[in-house]
């Protein structure tokens, strides 16, 4: 039953939330799906030097200041997504970086030979993308989200403290059955991995992924 609350983003009319999401039905960019887990700086490399804001000309600057990078890292107004990457670099620089901080969880789950993924950050963006094509953006989190967001972050920092850390592989999928959690964080990516139900016993994996559902509820009901 907590698997199928995955699928509740629906069909039909929906009513968007005003300067705060971008909703379309086509299939996703897959850069989109790409740059949820913040493991790829070249997916945020801009067009041309002089397109690139601020942070991208800091990022990727080769010989860029260990302590402009840190001081990107650790701006808590900065984009989760930007930060990540920032620690990224430190941690190729072979800087100290603090260990386990989260900035955000993306989950995958497979449903009938697709793939549902919701990410959410510590700054409060969200990402939906539907098995069957439909994908909501939220900038910040609309007023009627935040305590599903608040729940599923503290739900994720719980379950992050147990995850595994990985190198992510861009072209595997989660296999038919399978869930996958993925923490974006300071120290790299971590990531849980295993059968829905086993997860869903989990101690830690078990209040995340009703978390997790609960907000794909949520998104469901404010575009509705």
């Amino acid at each position: 039953m907590l698997k199928r609350l995955f699928t509740l983003f629906g069909l039909g009319s929906t009513v968007l939330a005003p300067a705060a999401l971008a909703m379309h039905d086509a299939a996703p960019d897959p850069a989109l799906y790409e740059r949820l887990f913040c493991d790829r700086p070249a997916l945020y490399r801009p067009a041309s030097p002089a397109e690139g804001a601020p942070w991208q000309t800091l990022l990727f600057d080769a010989a860029a200041d260990p302590a402009a990078l840190r001081a990107l890292a650790e701006d808590a107004l900065a984009d989760s997504r930007v930060r990540a990457l920032a620690w990224g670099r430190l941690r190729e620089q072979r800087q100290p970086v603090p260990p386990g901080e989260l900035l955000g969880v993306v989950f995958e789950v497979e449903i009938n030979g697709g793939l549902d993924v919701l990410a959410a950050y510590a700054d409060g963006r969200l990402r939906y993308l539907n098995h069957g094509g439909r994908v909501a953006v939220f900038e910040t989190t609309p007023p009627a989200l935040q305590p599903a967001w608040q729940a599923l972050m503290a739900a994720a920092r719980g379950a992050s403290a147990t995850a595994k850390p990985w190198q992510r592989d861009p072209g595997a999928r989660p296999a038919a059955g399978q869930v996958r959690l993925s923490f974006v964080r300071s120290d790299g990516l971590a990531m849980l991995l295993g059968p829905f139900d086993a997860l869903q016993r989990q101690p830690s994996g078990g209040p995340l992924l009703l978390a997790g559902a609960q907000m794909v509820q949520q998104i469901g009901q404010v575009l509705r």
